[in-house]
């Protein structure tokens, strides 16, 4: 009776050991399984704030870019009136000056900055003849030799023949084929498809340079970069506001990215052309690197900003004759640097970067976000019958539609409207 009293008793223990080591493997498997959760909420949530900064960074990037498409009109409406003399472009224009409260403006949680650059102030390369290709390369350091092979392969991409520029070598894809066969030691005989093609067209854009024959990536950019990474659109645009940058950017050697642009219309603004692009068309014209580096400076001299950095619109040159009468240049010399480039003192076309930076509360940059736009700006005569079309491309406040329709609706003249319009935008 004991023994049998003992037995159950021994049973019930077993089953009651069983039903805790089970017990204990249930809360071990749940316990996995809420902290596989709740790590999955917390990098959830970690997403979540990453996304919901890089949103506010973009947002700042917008609010930079609307101040500078501000600027712009405003400028374009003050010179559409100019207090005496004709209108024209230049450094000391509300749109260039980085005194206007510009560089890190403080709003919400974050700041934004936001740069302007006129296309005007650059070389087109779609434009660009022999004389100024070769002056451009030699003032970057390239010998006689190289500078005729690089403007040569330039050239023969955009022209719409198939012939090649070296005389004697026959056809584009031929002779360029053989060159970069024998570069990359590959084989190739002149019956084979060609390994390099010319686009014979106009360049799209800059970096398409890089795909010419004979343009290095050291000589795109204007570093090595083997032993140097160039460096990217942000810190670029950050070396802008450093102390030392104007001194470093002297230093450094010049990219063919630096100066070329496919975007303006040709001309190019001697208000705000760099000392480099300007000793650049004097060398084509002159043909003497001496010669071009003063009357570079002379310039230089003329529209030189105050002792705190800023341009001043009084010393900017009003036309292109002023050469003439405020730095003594011969009229002959005048017209020959126009035949090697258009010249004006008037822009249209704008490279708009603005970077939006999310930071903490410490100051430290969370997030950042750059919006580049190419924007051209303009004045638009619409008919009266067409304005409402402008308040049909959007959503619009049905009262703000009928205070115009009733203030406009006896006009009989054409109306004026500054524009500024986005060509092209990509965001970083």
């Amino acid at each position: 009776m004991i023994r049998k009293v003992l037995q159950k008793q021994a049973g019930g223990s077993k089953r009651r050991a069983a039903i805790l080591v089970l017990t204990l493997w249930i809360v071990v498997v749940l316990g996995l399984i809420s902290a596989s959760m709740l790590e999955e909420v917390y990098l959830e949530l970690k997403l979540a704030k990453f996304q919901r900064e890089q949103l506010e960074a973009m947002a700042l990037a917008r609010a930079g870019l609307a101040r500078a498409v501000a600027d712009l009109r405003n400028d374009l409406l003050m010179d559409r009136n100019p207090l005496g003399g004709d209108p024209f472009d230049a450094l000391g224009d509300v749109w260039a000056r980085l005194d206007e409260g510009k560089l890190d403006v403080p709003m919400g949680k974050g700041t934004y900055s936001v740069w302007v650059d006129d296309e005007a102030a650059k070389l087109n390369l779609n434009t660009m003849e022999l004389n100024l290709l070769k002056a451009l390369l030699f003032e970057m350091g390239l010998k006689e030799k190289e500078a005729q092979q690089v403007a040569a392969a330039i050239l023969d991409w955009r022209d719409p023949d198939d012939l090649a520029l070296p005389p004697g070598v026959g056809k584009e894809d031929e002779y360029y084929s053989a060159l970069a066969a024998k570069r990359s030691r590959q084989r190739w005989d002149k019956g084979d498809p060609p390994i390099y093609r010319c686009k014979n067209d106009r360049f799209s854009s800059v970096d398409e340079l890089l795909s010419v024959a004979h343009v290095t990536p050291e000589l795109f950019y204007g570093v090595d970069i083997e032993e140097e990474t160039p460096p990217s659109p942000i810190e670029q645009l950050k070396q802008r506001t450093e102390r030392e940058a104007e001194k470093r950017r002297r230093e450094r050697q010049r990219g063919l990215r630096d100066v070329l642009t496919v975007d303006s219309q040709g001309a190019v603004n001697l208000n705000t052309a760099d000392r480099f692009v300007l000793q650049v068309l004097f060398r084509a014209t002159l043909g003497n690197s001496e010669t071009a580096a003063s009357m570079a400076e002379k310039i230089l001299q003329l529209r030189k900003p105050d002792a705190r950095g800023n341009y001043r619109n009084e010393n900017a040159l009003r036309k292109i004759e002023d050469l003439v009468q405020l730095l003594g240049l011969d009229g002959r010399v005048l017209t020959a640097l126009q035949r090697v480039a258009p010249l004006t003192v008037r822009s249209n076309t704008y490279r708009i970067n603005a970077l939006g930076e999310r930071r903490d509360d410490q100051g430290r940059i969370r997030a950042q976000h750059l919006i580049c736009a190419l924007v051209a700006r303009s004045y638009e005569t619409l008919q009266p019958d067409q304005l409402t079309a402008l308040f049909e491309k959007g959503v619009v406040n049905t009262r703000l539609i009928d205070d115009f329709q009733r203030r406009h609706r006896d006009r009989r003249e054409p109306i004026e409207q500054a524009t500024v319009r986005v060509v092209r935008w990509w965001e970083l």
